[in-house]
């Protein structure tokens, strides 16, 4: 995986993570936890792809 594809993948997490914290700070535990679970499926992805290229 080029850096490119896994710059914008960070880019996503990233922008999951932030959304869903922003959630949490406005008590939106539901909608936290739909931005927390994007974040970490596109976590999971990377990780796999990862390890299916080595």
């Amino acid at each position: 995986m080029s850096y490119q594809e896994i710059k914008h993948l960070r880019r996503q997490i990233e922008r999951h993570i932030n959304r869903a914290m922003h959630h949490l700070r406005a008590d939106h535990s539901a909608a936290a936890y739909c931005e927390f679970q994007n974040a970490f499926e596109i976590l999971a992805k990377l990780i796999v792809s990862t390890i299916t290229e080595n």
